[in-house]
């Protein structure tokens, strides 16, 4: 194990038992970017993580107006209120019910409940009969680790032993999709980015990666992907 990887498990270890932890089993209330969050136990944090502030520091550059937005796994709502913010109309799914509680709460909280629907779905099981809609964009952070989640705060990490959440998404999506929409993924080097273009390739999409953001100990990709 060379120096970077020691210092990077030190690091991870630090943040999760002095920040991420303590967090957990609490109602948080969060300040990112100038909107204001409830995070109830058991819902990922956006505040604690690095993807989600690179996920809406992109989401930010593009011009949503008009445009019909699912925001698939979507934890607080973080994707979606700020995809609001920026002219969308969004349905924002969770498997988590805690999690879909949270995303109406922050709607409510921002003053986008109007703009922003909150759903629970495993992927796209409910939305075929309470949402069978045609999307333009689909953004997806997906569980890039692989691994089966022992529970709800973990499914935003673990997508099985071989990652077959991503693939269930990739194969699902198209269903979705608007005849020119994309989907637009977050993932992490922590992946084997390869294996991620495999997946893309083999399920009949073509993608191109829209932005690298290298940060200390990982580096983000932002994929648009595309059915042929």
């Amino acid at each position: 194990m060379d120096i970077r990887e020691i210092l990077r498990k030190i690091n991870y270890l630090y943040k999760y038992h002095f920040i991420v932890k303590p967090k957990m089993g609490k109602i948080v209330w969060e300040k990112l970017m100038g909107f204001t969050f409830i995070v109830r136990p058991t819902v990922f944090n956006p505040v604690d993580f690095i993807s989600s502030k690179v996920f809406i520091s992109y989401i930010n550059t593009l011009d949503l107006n008009g445009k019909y937005i699912l925001d698939m796994g979507s934890g607080s709502g973080v994707v979606s209120i700020f995809a609001a913010s920026k002219g969308a109309e969004c349905v924002a799914c969770d498997i988590n019910p805690v999690a879909v509680r949270c995303i109406a709460e922050n709607a409510l909280q921002n003053n986008f409940s109007r703009q922003v629907t909150a759903i629970e779905s495993d992927l796209f099981d409910s939305l075929r009969n309470t949402y069978p809609a045609k999307y333009d964009i689909i953004f997806f952070n997906p569980p890039y680790y692989k691994g089966n989640p022992s529970n709800n705060f973990e499914r935003a990490f673990k997508g099985g032993p071989n990652l077959e959440v991503i693939d269930r998404f990739l194969n699902d999506a198209k269903e979705f999709l608007a005849p020119a929409g994309r989907i637009c993924l977050l993932v992490s080097s922590d992946m084997d980015m390869n294996d991620m273009y495999r997946r893309l390739k083999t399920v009949g999409y073509t993608y191109k990666i829209l932005q690298t953001n290298k940060k200390t100990f990982e580096t983000f990709y932002i994929i648009e992907a595309v059915t042929i």
